[in-house]
């Protein structure tokens, strides 16, 4: 198993590595995300890095960078905070060479515990097309409930695509944690 930790990214430090990983997985990522894959230099990675980092500095959002074994495998984040209602939604991604090794399930269990213990949210949700079946089975092992299914709420490569909407409250996080 490897060893992964999630840190804050350093903008012009982390770009070209980050833009390296999107460019080598491009194909993949594209085929569910469209943001991440918007980076078309190490100049625009940069400038995307710039963004979360101000997110987070203002407590919108926690971006972090997930590292599996010192190398960076990709990214996951709570974006969207609203701590009047105690809320985040959850994204990620992970290149394919981390795939499969438990990375995923690492650096989620590491950023749920700062949502719910450091942030003291009471609700995450995370959304996912039915089609992308990796993405259903991370939030479905990490205790998250489906909650329904959104019909046409993502447009991706000129067609309208449905989401499923999971749901995590802090009582079911710690009751299973």
């Amino acid at each position: 198993m490897s060893h992964v930790c999630l840190r804050e990214a350093d903008p012009a430090r982390d770009a070209p590595a980050l833009y390296a990983l999107i460019e080598r997985y491009r194909a993949t990522l594209a085929q569910w995300m469209s943001g991440i894959v918007k980076p078309q230099s190490v100049a625009d990675a940069e400038a995307f890095l710039q963004l979360q980092a101000h997110g987070n500095h203002e407590g919108r959002s926690a971006h972090r960078l997930i590292e599996a074994d010192g190398e960076l495998a990709g990214i996951c984040s709570l974006h969207g905070i609203n701590q009047a209602h105690r809320y985040a939604r959850l994204g990620y991604w992970l290149a394919d060479s981390h795939v499969g090794r438990g990375v995923m399930a690492q650096a989620l269990a590491q950023l749920l515990r700062h949502a719910f213990e450091d942030l003291r949210l009471h609700r995450l949700e995370l959304g996912c097309v039915p089609e992308n079946l990796r993405s259903c089975k991370v939030a479905e092992r990490l205790g998250f409930r489906l909650e329904g299914e959104l019909r046409d709420a993502q447009y991706l490569h000129g067609r309208f695509w449905n989401m499923r909407c999971y749901g995590l409250l802090a009582d079911e996080w710690k009751n299973q944690a």
